[in-house]
């Protein structure tokens, strides 16, 4: 067995969705310590304990929620390799129909989670040399998306937050990234009509949307002993033309 990831302790938020899904999966399988969050997916969080992953509850919209797994892990855990910032949340409408509470649910849990867990588990990633941090960002971040305003602003802020962490925390040896998985069906992305699919493969060099194992399969390679040196990037599986 390849075990790339053996002695790593890893912590994915949004473990249930389709690319976190995979990403457990890959890592367990490669010799990792895995925990992740999940919110409402129930069986399929079960599912992913069956694998020898670790599961934690947590709504990353509410700090209360946040602060209660946070005290449970940070008490059970000395050091932390790798934080995948992996979970967002969607509520799309244009803007003259985008709520407040709208805005601020997508925005808490794309954006203020991923400070918040990285500020309190900070401690534990500042033992590993090097730890990692990846946000899962979106090119809704870069080019805007129609309707989305919210969800857009969550990815556009997180690959800020990814080039700032990177120059504060880069002397400590903690590596901060961003991964843009590109466009894929998943529940997400399940009501999306389908002539967006197809506009997305137009796009594509490929022509192809892109595959969550082969996107876990790099976040594995990220996460091992041989990516030591990298930090404030933003990595591409994208349908941009060549």
């Amino acid at each position: 067995m390849d075990l790339l990831l053996s002695r790593k302790k890893i912590l994915v938020t949004g473990g249930t969705s389709e690319l976190g899904s995979a990403f457990v999966r890959q890592a367990v399988a490669r010799g990792a310590e895995v925990h992740f969050t999940w919110h409402e997916s129930k069986a399929r969080a079960l599912a992913l304990e069956k694998t020898g992953a670790r599961k934690h509850r947590v709504d990353l919209g509410s700090t209360e929620s946040m602060d209660v797994f946070l005290k449970e892990f940070l008490a059970a855990h000395e050091t932390l390799d790798v934080l995948v910032h992996n979970a967002a949340a969607t509520a799309d409408a244009r803007l003259g129909s985008l709520s407040e509470a709208e805005w601020d649910r997508v925005l808490a849990v794309g954006l203020k989670a991923p400070f918040y867990l990285t500020q309190k588990l900070l401690p534990l990633l500042l033992k590993v040399r090097p730890s990692k941090v990846f946000m899962i960002v979106s090119r809704a971040g870069l080019e805007g998306l129609p309707g989305a305003a919210n969800y857009a602003a969550a990815k556009g802020g997180l690959i800020a937050m990814t080039k700032v962490l990177a120059r504060e925390l880069g002397k400590k040896q903690v590596l901060v990234n961003a991964v843009n998985p590109g466009f894929m069906k998943s529940r997400m992305t399940e009501n999306v009509p389908e002539e967006t699919f197809q506009a997305a493969l137009e796009r594509s060099p490929t022509r192809t949307i892109s595959d969550p194992e082969e996107v876990a399969g790099f976040l594995v390679y990220l996460s091992s002993g041989l990516v030591r040196g990298v930090t404030g990037q933003v990595f591409h599986f994208e349908s941009r033309p060549l």
